[in-house]
């Protein structure tokens, strides 16, 4: 948008560092499926939760975009190409590795003869997970940007409290926003965009009561409905006998990045066994207690390692040290590596001969979540230090969930066999879920205001000029790691936006 001619106002609710008294806006009460404890996973100040991001990226497919009969509430209302067209410029401001250099050819070209057979004439095939060389932080990237631009002004420090409508109750009017030590502020603008996070979106049309006693857009009950995460579970583990190589499923350096192949449905599987679109990864395994540490070590690990813990890092870590070999243990390097150190790592490990040997990796599933209007956020008696109702999140994942987990357990387990790749070990019980992060859902696109929140611009269905952007807005949560649609969705809404 900068460079556009428009003037432009960007309101952040924190400031350039992280901040306990700040951070602490976000708490919410959880009634539903339990969400990890103590876990900053929205990071409330300037470039947001990227500061906290470990940079991977996936795309969405058709079928993530497509209604399918089996998923009540699936698809969007445009088309997959709507936003695969904003591709390329993702990519760029992602830093990712090029398109050309992720195509089907060069993935089959760097599987071995192993990865190959279990993704030929099966039930499978591969999905994709990318990093760049080092996770992308919006506010280091364009910071500079920001500062030096004529047209944009940045007020840091003050969180959005409510949205002011018109008499009419048809437009915003105005936004007020507060400071922590009392001041206030209000501001007018001509098109108003929340790109608040899938929480705090629906908290602020929810809290905005003026005009509207039940919220902004919420005419039809849809705010804060349909919330979605993707579960995560370390559930079973697969061996492998000697000889077999899987790179591609372990993960491989580029020189403009780092991918890892995983394990995905088909989408003729999917239709025909009436299966969500889950994936599973392989992470190697040392020891034998992967599967009850593998939580806290990811846990731990982005609030020690990366930007945003609001305090002392150091005293966090210090009050830790009992759990340093449940990290050291899970490291993951693709993920925590810098990047040369990690291409070093992996030529080194490629160079050096070593005996064949049996190796034991666990299986991590990602699972898609279906659109649930019983899953959802709304607003709770108690209010923060603004004055502004808490969020009560109530999340809910149903047996499709579990069922398409251990269905994909049982076609992996035989292919597996039949092609003599390896051997399934199953998980035992339930598998136990824990949640990624990714908030998605509660101010759902939808053709009409019936069904969803905005329409197919992003725009609050009813209200002319207010906005909004990130992955609240996604109808179904597909397979995929939200971040790189975020971006390709943003980039279409400022094209719209310029057009007014």
């Amino acid at each position: 948008m900068l460079g556009s001619g428009l003037d432009i106002c960007l309101v952040e609710s924190g400031g350039f560092t992280p901040d306990a008294e700040t951070q602490a806006l976000c708490d919410l009460q959880s009634t539903g499926y339990p969400v990890r404890e103590n876990f900053m996973s929205r990071a409330r100040y300037f470039g947001g939760s990227c500061n906290l991001w470990a940079g991977r990226n996936m795309t969405l497919n058709d079928l993530d975009f497509e209604a399918r009969d089996w998923v009540p509430g699936s698809g969007w209302p445009i088309p997959h190409a709507e936003v695969t067209r904003y591709y390329p410029r993702t990519f760029e401001i992602l830093e990712l590795p090029t398109l050309d250099r992720v195509t089907p050819e060069f993935l089959v070209k760097g599987m071995s003869q192993d990865e190959r057979r279990l993704f030929q004439d099966g039930p499978f095939a591969p999905t994709l997970s990318l990093w760049p060389k080092s996770a992308t932080r919006f506010g280091s990237a364009f910071g500079s940007e920001l500062r030096r631009a004529t047209s944009a002004r940045v007020l840091i420090n003050a969180s959005v409290t409510s949205l002011a409508l018109n008499a009419a109750g048809n437009a915003v009017e105005s936004v007020r926003a507060a400071t922590t030590d009392g001041r206030q502020v209000e501001i007018r603008a001509r098109c108003v965009v929340l790109a608040c996070g899938g929480l705090e979106n629906a908290r602020l049309l929810l809290a905005s009561r003026d005009r509207q006693p039940e919220g902004i857009g919420n005419g039809t009950d849809q705010v804060g409905r349909y919330f979605m995460d993707h579960p995560r579970a370390v559930f079973g583990k697969v061996h492998l006998p000697a000889g077999v190589k899987v790179p591609m499923l372990r993960g491989r350096p580029l020189s403009d990045g780092k991918l890892q192949v995983g394990v995905g449905l088909s989408p003729s599987t999917q239709r025909r066994e009436g299966l969500l679109n889950h994936y599973v990864t392989l992470e190697l395994q040392t020891s034998g207690y992967a599967e009850a540490k593998y939580q806290s070590f990811i846990q731990t690990m982005k609030v020690v390692l990366r930007r945003g813990y609001a305090g002392s890092r150091w005293d966090f870590a210090r009050s830790h040290m009992t759990r340093i070999p449940d990290m050291i243990y899970l490291l993951s390097p693709k993920e925590l590596m810098p990047h040369l150190v990690y291409r070093s790592y992996v030529a080194l490990r490629d160079a050096i001969p070593s005996r064949p040997a049996p190796r034991t990796y666990v299986a991590v599933y990602f699972c898609e979540q279906p659109p649930d209007p019983q899953s959802r956020v709304m607003l709770s008696e108690e209010t923060d230090r603004l004055g502004v109702n808490k969020l009560k999140l109530h999340w809910r994942i149903g047996d499709p969930v579990r069922q398409s987990v251990f269905r994909m357990q049982e076609l992996l387990g035989r292919e597996l066999e039949r092609t003599g790749v390896g051997r399934l070990e199953a998980g035992d019980g339930d598998p136990l879920f824990t949640d990624a992060s990714h908030h998605m859902g509660t101010t759902r696109m939808s053709a009409s205001q019936r069904d969803g929140v905005v329409d197919t611009d992003c725009r609050v269905h009813g209200v002319t000029n207010l906005y909004i952007a990130g992955s609240s807005v996604f109808p179904c949560a597909g397979h995929a790691n939200p971040t790189l649609t975020i971006v390709a969705l943003a980039l279409r809404l400022a094209e719209r936006l310029r057009a007014l």
